[in-house]
């Protein structure tokens, strides 16, 4: 299944968010009132935020001004998509250029934290790819909320599954007790493939020097003095040390906005599971099956599952005492259009009364990359919280790195409230 690019949100209006609006008063620079959009990473991922970007300079709202990356003909390629923006080697170089006004991070996992934090103390705002943060970067990722709130920056976290309008409805539906007190989930990602991971090598005969910055793309990483490896540059996704496989890059996308919904906090404890059962390691590393269970105080447990070997899917279903929310097309019915989007299913003791209707509220912008753009640049002149902000985004990220550490080290993972810290028993 391939990512759905939406371009058509040049003309659309950004949904209320859930949060509360920021109070930071400022106005957005940009030559002709457009916002200058910086691009760090300009790989795969980005080539849709290029052209979100292009297509909102035509409308008169922002411009794509500078581009960076550690391979030069990735970074030549993108400037030339960008009208000849001005093109960096280095991230901090990009951050002092004054016509920078937002950046967008979508360089790989072990730079997100690191990089957010350089540029909103340079003073911009972001949109950052997810997840977040690496998966042994948690305690980072807090770091970056800090340094948002002590600039009043925005984060705008890269999940488009959280752009959607109806959001705001469907959490007060919640909160008023629709479907009595939540007590489980269940969420997934099913596709056949690993051509997520395996990502394209444009060049097998490519060297560390001039044009391929090796050492740069290794900071951060937990091995900076590794040799250099053609696989592990272009194929990052591969290898722990640079990405978090399903549960980072896959599971984030529909748990974040069960999360938000259900206004959650950090889980109590986390188990993860799965492996590699498919596909050949080496060069893989990262599962291709993924199982995440989360346990929230005082409910509710929630179960993430994930294959990348069998696309036969299954509904988000949110359960509580007193009804169900089911997510998404039901898969295999010929009304299944009448369903695209999210099912409000009230009970009566324990089971469908006609007293109490369910509720069918579409989709209004559901996995549109554009609209979480368009709600960014939207927020960067009104300074109201977007869509995706840090403190979710922080919270997401708990109990992905979670699940990865108990996977990894065959333990439990447990989250110490009072330290705000993940620990293993």
């Amino acid at each position: 299944m391939k990512r759905r690019t939406f371009l058509k949100t040049a003309t659309q209006l950004s949904a209320l968010t859930v949060a509360a609006p920021m109070i930071f008063a400022q106005e957005a620079k940009g030559a002709n009132g457009r916002i200058g959009v910086g691009f760090i990473g300009t790989g795969g991922r980005c080539g849709e935020h290029l052209g979100i970007i292009n297509n909102f300079q035509k409308a008169g709202i922002a411009q794509p001004v500078a581009v960076c990356d550690v391979y030069r003909p990735r970074l030549i390629a993108a400037s030339k998509a960008t009208g000849n923006s001005k093109m960096y080697d280095k991230h901090e170089e990009l951050l002092q250029d004054t016509n920078v006004d937002v950046v967008c991070i979508a360089s790989p996992d072990h730079h997100h934290a690191y990089q957010a934090i350089d540029a909103i103390n340079a003073g911009k705002d972001v949109y950052c790819e997810k997840p977040l943060v690496h998966w042994t970067q948690f305690e980072v990722a807090k770091e970056i909320e800090k340094a948002a709130k002590a600039k009043g920056k925005l984060v705008q976290v890269g999940t488009q599954h959280m752009a959607d309008d109806n959001y705001p409805k469907i959490r007060k539906l919640i909160e008023e007790g629709v479907i009595g007190k939540p007590v489980q989930v269940e969420c997934g990602y099913f596709r056949r493939g690993d051509w997520g991971e395996v990502m394209p090598i444009p060049d097998r005969n490519a060297k560390e020097g001039a044009d391929l910055d090796w050492k740069r793309f290794l900071q951060h990483s937990p091995n900076e003095d590794r040799p250099f490896d053609v696989s592990r540059f272009f194929q990052w996704r591969l290898y722990w040390d640079y990405a978090g496989g399903p549960s980072t890059d896959l599971l984030v996308h529909t748990y974040t906005p069960v999360f938000a919904l259900l206004g959650l906090d950090y889980p109590v404890r986390v188990f993860g599971g799965g492996g590699l059962f498919q596909y050949p390691s080496p060069p893989r590393e990262v599962p291709d099956q993924c199982n995440i269970i989360a346990d929230y105080k005082g409910g509710p447990s929630v179960v993430m599952t994930n294959s990348l070997s069998n696309y036969y899917g299954k509904d988000t279903v949110i359960r509580g005492t007193d009804g169900v929310i089911l997510w998404g097309t039901i898969q295999g019915r010929s009304d299944a259009s009448k369903y695209n989007g999210v099912r409000i299913v009230p009970w009566v003791n324990g089971k469908a009364d006609a007293s109490k209707p369910e509720i069918v509220i579409p989709w209004a912008g559901n996995g549109d990359t554009g609209k979480l753009w368009k709600n960014l640049l939207e927020c960067v002149k009104t300074r109201q919280e977007v869509m995706c902000p840090i403190s979710i985004g922080v919270k997401v990220q708990a109990p992905l790195s979670m699940g990865i550490l108990s996977h990894r080290e065959n333990k439990v993972a447990m989250f110490d409230f009072e330290k705000q810290a993940i620990t293993m028993n």
